[in-house]
């Protein structure tokens, strides 16, 4: 039987860290990406990628198909952020708003395409893709984080669009959104253990749960 295999596409060392040592753990051979391409385990194949350039996610699923094969699982983990005064949210240059929207959304577009495109040959009896998201594709415009909300809400638009053509197919997407007990965001808090617990069991299931995946720490998904 094929080695089960994960991408992580920013894995920073909270949430991408403990996602990483998550499937690891249970069996899948794991590339995580970062600027670069150096990680802190041998357990781990390193992947370089700017994700402010969309152009460089072709060249990282490359080398994991070159290297072991296409991944079953990917988990979009990255994000940008260049924050603004709350009284003046259009201050942020327009060179700025782009790199973080390529970040938030290009790039995962790009992702998306790479994906579908390796499961289409692909064996495998679960093929997952995972954004990690928060609350500011519902929550409205929060002018200090404008360039992330614009990211985020057009990320949750392509993962519900990536469901509608492709779930079919028998692929799942997911935009998961951690919350505390009373719907509020996690904000700069997430917690890396759960995220990484949900993203192994929304990864082993076979079926497509709620694309807009809301879950809060020990309780698991919960419709806000």
């Amino acid at each position: 039987m094929a080695a089960k295999i994960a991408f992580i596409l920013g894995a920073g060392p909270n949430i991408g860290q403990h996602v990483a040592k998550k499937f690891a753990a249970n069996g899948y051979k794991v590339a995580v990406s970062s600027r670069s391409g150096v990680t802190t385990s041998d357990d781990y194949l390193g992947v370089k990628a700017d994700f402010t350039d969309p152009l460089t996610v072709a060249r990282a699923f490359k080398q994991v198909r070159d290297t072991w094969g296409d991944p079953s699982v990917v988990v979009y983990n990255a994000s940008a952020l260049h924050l603004a005064p709350t009284d003046d949210a259009f201050s942020i240059p327009v060179a700025a708003f782009q790199e973080d929207l390529n970040v938030n959304a290009a790039s995962l577009y790009a992702a998306i395409q790479e994906t579908v495109q390796g499961w289409k040959n692909l064996k495998a009896s679960s093929k997952t893709f995972i954004f990690t998201g928060n609350l500011l594709n519902v929550a409205g415009a929060m002018p200090a984080m404008l360039t992330l909300g614009v990211g985020k809400a057009a990320a949750a638009h392509l993962i519900d669009g990536a469901v509608k053509s492709y779930g079919s197919e028998g692929y799942k997407f997911y935009y998961a959104d951690e919350r505390n007990p009373n719907g509020s965001p996690v904000g700069t808090s997430p917690d890396a253990k759960a995220h990484s617990e949900i993203y192994f069991q929304l990864a082993e299931d076979p079926e497509q749960r709620p694309w807009d995946y809301t879950f809060v720490k020990f309780k698991g998904f919960t419709k806000f």
